[in-house]
């Protein structure tokens, strides 16, 4: 494993001629001078050099006499006093991990900071074609991306981790590195992942696939994990290394879509082309399995004369609010859609007529209690319904669509604000004494309650 020094020491080289500015206060800060053998001892055990730079003259002394002392690539940073951004352009473009003001304090601490959160590697531990500044320079790239990234190495354990993975953890990569899933993970969860990584091992190659993921914040996410089996000089697996793509947004655009596609935009009820695909896999099922399937087709009475004496906005409101009722008094499994205009379909798995009935009447009573008010005067809503059984072996919904058709004519004909037909035991019209309102048809035992 690297060794990790603590605590990481700064060098501070300062080739100024002027010198403006007053060292930074960091804790560490250790002024050095390089060895006449043209060698930085130092730099074996240090974490970065900061080099204070005042001009053009400075600058070419670091790179052609300073530079090359330190161990190959190791880390530089520059300090201009005073600060010159083409100077600094062209450092930041050459060998130095970064370059600031002298008097910029906070950026400064936030150059340390990076180097720091790294677990240290001693020099003298740095594969060869590796040098620290690369990997550094490396680790500071993947940092910057939003997508938690992290290497395992063939025991399963992880060797390497960027930013926004320990966001994703809510841990900092010296408690990540060396740790295996079952560390860092709940059991539950540190099972499954720990399979996966043996499968992968062993099959090699690449896995790609979507799932949800719990963050550190509690916050649920969906994300595509892209995962590759990488190989040793032998050709042998030597670890995996993953990326997460969080793809939340996506999913919630998909699922609006999805339900755009499938809903009546107005009122939120499924439209008739939904509706109608999922009436055959009920239909199905009753020709499987047998059963009961009622539907029941449903007007708002007087709908145009709403639209004409109140406006349409009037209109759109009683049939949100038709439909907000609707739903309250539906199951889960229970099918409701527009079918355009002011006229609704209900399918009713697992019930019969007589229950689509008892549904229909509570249904009714709610939607009398909505009153449309608005300055041009007001109205409260009924309903004429029509009530069908679905036969099993039908492969369409045409001829219980018809027969419901037919009985909510009759509904309409007999006065509005009922359902038709009655059932065969109990039923009998009421004519209320609201000359406004049309005939009911209610069970005698509703009619006592009156």
């Amino acid at each position: 494993m690297p060794e990790v020094l603590h605590p990481p020491r700064l060098l501070f080289l300062d080739l100024r001629k002027r010198k403006r500015a007053a060292l930074p206060a960091l804790p560490g800060l250790v002024a050095v001078s390089p060895n006449p053998d043209g060698q930085c001892a130092e730099a074996n055990a240090a974490l970065a050099v900061l080099v204070a730079i005042d001009g053009e003259a400075a600058h070419s002394d670091w790179r052609q006499r300073f530079h090359p002392m330190c161990p190959s690539d190791f880390p530089h940073v520059v300090l201009l006093d005073p600060y010159d951004p083409v100077l600094a352009r062209r450092i930041v473009g050459s060998d130095a991990f970064d370059c600031c003001a002298m008097d910029d304090g906070d950026r400064i601490a936030l150059i340390v900071a990076r180097l720091e959160r790294q677990p240290r590697i001693a020099c003298h531990e740095v594969p060869p074609g590796l040098p620290l500044a690369q990997l550094l320079r490396l680790q500071a790239t993947v940092d910057t991306l939003p997508i938690p990234i992290f290497i395992k190495n063939r025991e399963r354990r992880y060797t390497a981790c960027n930013k926004a993975f320990e966001d994703f953890i809510g841990l900092p990569a010296s408690e990540i590195v060396g740790k295996t899933v079952f560390d860092i993970a709940s059991e539950e969860m540190a099972r499954v992942y720990e399979k996966s990584d043996i499968d992968h091992l062993a099959k090699g190659g690449t896995q790609t696939y979507e799932t949800r993921v719990r963050y550190a914040d509690g916050n649920v996410r969906d994300v595509i994990f892209h995962k590759a089996v990488f190989n040793d000089s032998a050709g042998q697996p030597d670890g995996i290394v993953g990326a997460m793509l969080d793809i939340s947004e996506r999913k919630a655009l998909e699922q609006r879509l999805e339900i755009l596609a499938a809903t009546d935009f107005l009122t939120g009820a499924y439209n008739l082309r939904t509706f109608y695909e999922l009436a055959q896999h009920e239909l199905s099922r009753l020709t499987r399995n047998g059963g009961d399937l009622a539907l029941v087709v449903m007007d708002i009475d007087h709908f145009k004369e709403i639209n004409d004496s109140l406006g349409h906005a009037a209109g759109d409101e009683a049939l949100r609010q038709f439909v907000a009722v609707v739903k309250d008094n539906l199951r889960e499994q229970d099918i409701f859609a527009r079918a355009g205009g002011d006229e609704f379909r209900l399918l009713l798995p697992e019930t019969s007529t007589d229950g689509a009935y008892l549904v229909a009447e509570r249904i009714r009573k709610a939607v009398n209690e909505i009153l449309i008010n608005n300055p041009r005067g007001f109205v409260r809503l009924s309903i004429s319904c029509g009530v069908a059984a679905c036969i099993g072996g039908d492969e369409t919904l045409d001829h219980a669509t018809l027969c419901a058709d037919d009985a909510l004519y009759k509904a309409k004909a007999a006065g509005r604000n009922c359902i038709y037909p009655p059932p065969e035991q109990g039923w009998f019209p009421l004519f209320p004494s609201d000359e406004n309102s049309g005939p009911r048809l209610l069970r005698e035992d509703l009619l006592r309650e009156d």
